[in-house]
């Protein structure tokens, strides 16, 4: 999928995100605090509420194409119960809020029309449906909603600190057919991790664990090798950590002694080569454990491809700098409004690097927060 436009309201803390238009790759740049990350959040939860996540006082419109460049607008709202206790708003999976609307159309034809009351499917009324689910969880098998949870499903909220690569492999082949777990597109399509996947190529498509590998030695040329072996301790399962061979070191080193910025490294450039096309993939502050050397062979590759649609984070300069202007979102919040202006709009210098410093020396950027 590609999202075109997304704006969220979240009723219980009083925040509301204007319109926000995307392209394949958006920079979104502004001040700590100004609501970066929680548009990234916001686009997240479209992926729970898209699988039947029940989240209190959000109401939310967003644009979007699938892969077959079909276009969807989902627009909905919960229901705002305020006064609860925090730990039941945030972290309770059992929470049940009503959906008070929610309308679904493609291609500018409506397929939902639902109030509190009812619920309207291609025209007719539905029996009785559950008010606390959204209507592309209930319905996802039907073929004009189908499109819409797989394509959030698509959607990848980066962290690190899932990262790691001590996997079951007779768990993940327990559940997937023999024949299958093999090809590269199934690899692709899963919902495999990427380290699992990983894994995968390495044992059975080595020409594209070499291209992964190529890039990443150019990030850390002091890196000769890479391998990801089967090991296996007693009787338990065998597990499969990461490997490198630097230049001048005899020994192999192993995961857990291989820094954080190369194993993210690795993982970014995992997911350009084996995320499938329409994946959404977001990143929060990408510069976080990156180096400068890591940050210039992934930021290229990031640029450079057009079948997946990147949301990053940054305030980092350098990060900015080496992203095209066309690429910049700048962030201001006003109180409890969030609102996202085009670089193009605010004509900014013709150099990259005029424009980083036009960029912030403006007001809408310095001064990213204001109070009513």
């Amino acid at each position: 999928m590609r999202i075109k436009k997304v704006a969220f309201w979240d009723n219980l803390r009083e925040w509301r995100f204007e319109p926000i238009y995307f392209s394949n790759l958006a920079l979104l740049v502004g001040v700590s605090g100004v609501g970066k990350t929680q548009i990234l959040k916001g686009i997240f939860n479209l992926q729970r509420i898209a699988n039947g996540a029940s989240l209190n006082g959000l109401a939310w419109d967003v644009t979007f194409s699938t892969v077959n460049n079909v276009e969807y607008r989902w627009q909905g709202e919960f229901e705002t119960k305020k006064n609860l206790p925090i730990i039941f708003e945030e972290q309770d999976e059992t929470n049940e809020f009503k959906i008070v609307r929610e309308h679904l159309l493609r291609e500018k034809n409506v397929i939902i029309e639902r109030t509190p009351h009812k619920i309207i499917f291609h025209g007719n009324k539905t029996p009785k449906l559950s008010p606390f689910q959204s209507v592309v969880e209930i319905l996802n098998q039907e073929e004009d909603i189908s499109p819409v949870q797989q394509g959030f499903n698509k959607i990848v909220s980066y962290d690190l600190s899932s990262f790691d690569f001590f996997y079951n492999m007779s768990v993940m082949m327990s559940t997937t057919s023999v024949s299958d777990v093999f090809l590269l597109d199934y690899i692709k399509a899963s919902d495999l991790q990427i380290q699992m996947k990983l894994v995968l190529v390495y044992r059975h498509h080595p020409e594209i664990f070499n291209n992964i590998k190529r890039i990443f030695i150019q990030a850390f040329p002091q890196v000769e090798d890479i391998k990801i072996e089967a090991i296996q301790y007693d009787n338990s399962s065998p597990k499969f950590p990461i490997q490198i061979k630097e230049k001048g070191v005899k020994e192999w080193i192993f995961q857990d002694n291989i820094s954080s910025g190369m194993l993210k490294t690795l993982i970014h450039i995992s997911q350009l080569y084996l995320s499938p096309e329409g994946t959404v993939i977001l990143i929060d502050e990408f510069e976080n454990s990156l180096g400068i050397n890591c940050i210039d062979v992934v930021t290229d590759l990031i640029v450079e491809n057009r079948n997946i649609q990147f949301i990053l984070t940054s305030h980092h300069p350098y990060i900015i700098n080496n992203i095209g202007m066309e690429h910049w979102k700048i962030v201001t919040r006003k109180g409890g409004v969030v609102t996202v202006i085009d670089a193009k709009d605010l004509n900014l210098g013709k150099s990259r690097h005029q424009a980083f410093m036009q960029l912030i020396n403006l007001e809408e950027y310095s001064e990213g927060i204001k109070v009513e």
